[in-house]
């Protein structure tokens, strides 16, 4: 039972952890946020097995995390007035061709990744934008404006 406790409470833990370090930063891991993310997950492992090194207790972690993980994707389909609560929002940046600076400061970005997006997707000024979105999972958004197209 102290696994399944241990489990649920790392469970919450990293995803609040997600939900707080935002999805711009989630979407553009380098291969040294991969490595410590790998010894993050040995040691939450360690955290939530504890002295347990059992495969029955590995699997019963690894059971319980499987579980909340559906669970909340449930709620999230079952609820959905709370599903940004779950799964978070986007956020517009960009309306008719003008930068929401107060959206870039929420999401820590600057005006240089935007641009570098806009560019990624094919797009030279902004002002030919009617709206650019940074959708939950970091990715970038763009749809032109036909007026000046």
């Amino acid at each position: 039972m102290s696994i399944v406790i241990s489990a649920t409470v790392v469970f919450v833990l990293v995803w609040l952890v997600v939900r707080i370090v935002g999805k711009r930063e989630l979407s553009e891991l380098s291969a040294f946020d991969f490595v410590i993310l790998v010894v993050v997950g040995d040691l939450v492992a360690e955290g939530v097995i504890s002295e347990d090194t059992s495969v029955t207790g590995a699997v019963v972690a690894v059971a319980t995390i499987a579980l909340l993980t559906v669970g909340t994707s449930w709620l999230s389909w079952k609820l959905p007035r709370r599903r940004s609560f779950f799964e978070g929002v986007p956020t517009l940046l960009v309306r008719d061709g003008r930068i929401i600076h107060e959206s870039l400061r929420i999401e820590r970005l600057d005006e240089a990744d935007l641009l570098a997006a806009a560019r990624t997707n094919g797009i030279e000024h902004l002002e030919d934008v009617k709206w650019a979105v940074l959708e939950q999972d970091g990715s970038f958004s763009f749809f032109a404006d036909e007026k000046r197209s």
